[in-house]
């Protein structure tokens, strides 16, 4: 039997509330900000000043889905220009002046009357939206509205979707009673899909997405007006209805289909265990053959990253025997290297992914002494005279052997960057289980000390790294000191000695301290192997929350 919806969430802008944006700004509002700041330089400068910040903030929001208050916004743009005091008190009327002075919001004509009568069908009704609910007042909508969620007091943006479970909580419903409407698939969709929403419509506004074409996602329903709900949604039932009172919640994090790909499971059954399990979105690993990515629902699941080479078209492995990769010192190499992962961030693109992981290639030659170390680590030789020589000859031949390889990385990695620009996708070079594997700490401070994008930065593997740690390699604790503000994803499972992608808790890893180093908007993925179960997954989620590594949404 389908679950019956009892709440329904709107979007503002572009579906309850007109935007039609105008060709120029509006100078008499540009003047009337700019006599509140006593700003007495050209209001073109003074247009191309906010312009400018406001791309830079934009794009720092949509990486991190982050909103900042009005107030820590214009803090942001104009903190360099005038005292604190002054930004503070008229922060608002700046918001509303700006906002206004490109686009006209206006009510559409049958808002008022479509939530009206939702409202006495016995709908619950709230908004989730970027938009001021402001623009609603003296209408009679807010009055209507049980909950109002605003990215600018909330402190996140779609399509994060803790918007829209606190949405659900707030009506004391469970996301799948309820229905979002929007007009942008690439918030609103998504957003709606990870939370697990029940149903979810698009209006056809006229402030439209340009990316829409690239959301693989599809809404349930597709209108052209508010007023066709009233088609949609019936009069409620009285009889039948169950109180939500089980706590519903999700980890903000990913699970890597790393769990379950080997074992040939479905991608379907694997993505809808990891539901049941919690996990807002999901992230394909290498291993995942073009059969498997085409058989997977794309409109039910989002994937937010991608770990190369994604689809393998050509195995990991493969590429690692004919020497397709970045840091190939054969230039025709090299370059096919950098094609595999230009067709996983093209992928990732077409999915609205967030992320890009990469493997950053390796040094060619005798690799023997790396698995000598950890033959003898095994049999409990750590600390023994053969295997401290072993251990320090490793360390320096891999530092003289990578010098060649590292420079094609650079070169790779320049052309991968150029690549992406502007996409949206970050991407991140991720520290590899096997030591003559590229990066190790010396070419990672390179790498990233030669791209700065805030977007370019370090997938940083737990397991990986403890190994080399525990062999004696290198240190854990440098790594997150030097690195730990470039993190931009992060691979979280446990070790114990030189075994890896265990369940968080179970073994050697200290996840406490891990939690101090990550950026708050690294995007978090489960990566364990497939033998796990669910009561594992689930006991190593909640060392995760425990510990301050992953957070509940």
């Amino acid at each position: 039997m389908e679950t019956q919806i009892k709440a329904v969430f709107f979007d503002i802008g572009g579906t309850l509330v007109m935007k039609k944006k105008n060709n120029q700004r509006d100078l008499t509002k540009i003047t009337a900000m700019m006599t509140l700041l006593g700003e007495t330089c050209d209001a073109n400068d003074f247009i191309s000043m906010l312009e400018m910040e406001e791309k830079i903030y934009k794009s720092w929001s949509k990486q991190t889905l982050s909103e900042s208050t009005i107030e820590e916004r214009w803090l942001r743009y104009l903190s360099s220009r005038y005292t604190e005091t002054i930004i503070k008190t008229y922060a608002d009327e700046l918001q509303l002046l700006w906002s206004t002075s490109k686009s006209v919001k206006m009510i559409y004509p049958d808002t008022v009357d479509t939530l009206t009568e939702l409202h006495h069908r016995g709908y619950k009704l709230g908004t989730i939206s970027h938009t001021s609910p402001g623009f609603l007042e003296g209408s009679g909508v807010l009055e209507l509205l049980s909950t109002v969620i605003h990215a600018s007091k909330f402190g996140r943006r779609k399509p994060h979707p803790s918007l829209f479970l606190t949405a659900a909580r707030d009506c004391q419903v469970s996301p799948e009673e309820c229905m979002y409407v929007g007009d942008r698939p690439s918030r609103d969709i998504i957003g709606s899909r990870e939370a697990g929403i029940g149903k979810t419509v698009t209006i056809n506004g006229e402030d439209q997405d340009p990316e829409s074409e690239t959301v693989p996602m599809k809404p349930d329903y597709k209108i052209s007006s508010l007023s066709e709900l009233l088609d949609i949604l019936p009069s409620r039932y009285t009889s039948g209805r169950r109180n939500c009172n089980e706590p519903y919640f999700l980890y903000d994090a990913a699970l890597s289909t790393m769990w379950g790909i080997k074992e040939n499971v479905p991608l379907s059954t694997l993505f809808q265990n990891g539901r049941d399990l919690g996990f807002a979105r999901f992230e394909l690993n290498h291993n995942v053959s073009v059969a498997a990515f085409d058989e997977f629902d794309q409109n039910q699941f989002h994937i937010g990253s991608l770990h190369d080479p994604c689809p393998a078209y050509i195995s990991a492995k493969e590429l690692d025997q004919r020497d397709w990769l970045v840091t190939s010192v054969d230039e025709s190499l090299r370059i096919k290297g950098v094609d595999v992962i230009k067709r996983t961030i093209e992928q990732a693109i077409t999915l609205s992914s967030t992320l890009v992981v990469i493997h950053p290639g390796r040094v060619v030659g005798d690799h023997s002494m790396d698995t000598k170390l950890r033959e003898l680590y095994t049999l409990g030789k750590k600390g023994c005279p053969d295997y401290e020589i072993l251990r320090v000859k490793l360390i320096d031949d891999r530092l003289k052997k990578g010098k060649p390889h590292l420079e094609s990385l650079l070169k790779s990695v320049a052309e991968l960057v150029e690549f992406s620009k502007d996409s949206g996708i970050m991407l991140g070079f991720e520290n590899r289980l096997h030591y003559y594997e590229m990066p190790i700490f010396e070419e990672l401070q390179t790498l990233l000390s030669a791209f700065t994008q805030n977007w370019v930065g370090w997938q940083f593997d737990v397991g990986h790294l403890q190994i080399h740690a525990a062999l004696g390699l290198t240190s854990f604790e440098n790594w997150l000191t030097q690195f730990g503000s470039r993190i931009v994803g992060v691979h979280l499972h446990d070790v114990q000695g030189i075994n890896d992608h265990l369940s968080p808790g179970c073994g050697d890893v200290d996840f406490t301290n891990i939690a101090k180093f990550l950026p708050k908007f690294a995007y978090r993925t489960l990566e364990v192997d497939s033998k796990l179960s669910k009561a594992e997954i689930r006991s190593g989620m909640e060392t995760l929350v425990a510990t301050g590594c992953v957070s509940r949404i």
